[in-house]
């Protein structure tokens, strides 16, 4: 009997890991209560979990983890989404490699900020270009060391993927900071292709999809965010990115 081209498709196919949607939390207030985010923050929140519910964004074959960081920005975000999306009595974690910039300078910080009025664009624009977020650890952290954390993270999720049995396939979604999530758009697309250093901006995703390849310590990943899709290697040795 022959068989169904979707099957015969699925059988030859490499083996997928895991799914990631990465989200950068909606607008806040930044006071760190309750929710922390902006009437609009609730809305848009509540809009891509619509969303995300209409196109079916979440599979059949996926198994859902939500988790967000330290952050109640983060985790009310998350909230919000997974109201839209019907997910609301689903389990959250929240993920300390998640978490925003360590700062051991907060006064000096608060001043630098102030310096910037506080304005989005420009804080993005500093976080890419002041050497003071590449080499003061004893001010902020390191942007390295954030890139460090976010790839740890997905070491420790090929490592969870790989052995699981279940024929479900890991779906985590994941609400975090600019920039911790800047770090694969960056690695994979270029700011100059993305033509922005604010990426993301608030509410906006990376979704991946993990593939198994014949190297066991490489990992083909599928990145979109916004209007580009692009294939890249993932070295588990080095957690490091490879443009294919």
């Amino acid at each position: 009997m022959e068989q169904p081209k979707d099957l015969i498709s699925k059988e030859q196919g490499p083996k997928i890991l895991f799914k990631l949607t990465l989200i950068r939390h909606e607008e806040p207030v930044y006071k760190d209560i309750g929710h922390d985010l902006t009437d609009a923050g609730v809305a848009n929140a509540i809009a891509t979990g619509e969303k995300f519910k209409n196109e079916e964004h979440f599979g059949e074959d996926d198994e859902l983890y939500l988790l967000h960081s330290p952050r109640a920005r983060t985790k009310g975000t998350l909230e919000f989404i997974a109201e839209g999306a019907g997910l609301k009595d689903k389990e959250m974690r929240s993920i300390d490699q998640l978490r925003s910039t360590d700062f051991h300078n907060m006064e000096g910080i608060k001043e630098h900020f102030k310096s910037l009025d506080f304005d989005p664009e420009k804080l993005g624009i500093d976080h890419y270009t002041n050497p003071l977020f590449q080499n003061k650890p004893e001010i902020v952290e390191p942007n390295a060391h954030k890139k460090e954390r976010l790839y740890r993270s997905m070491e420790y999720l090929i490592r969870f993927a790989l052995k699981r049995e279940d024929e479900k396939i890991p779906h985590v979604v994941a609400v975090s900071h600019y920039e911790i999530i800047t770090n694969i758009i960056d690695d994979v697309f270029g700011i100059e292709n993305v033509g922005k250093y604010n990426a993301p901006s608030f509410g906006e995703s990376v979704f991946v999809e993990a593939f198994e390849t014949e190297e066991k310590d490489k990992v083909r990943l599928k990145v979109k965010y916004l209007q580009f899709t692009k294939e890249v290697l993932f070295d588990r040795g080095n957690r490091s990115v490879e443009i294919i």
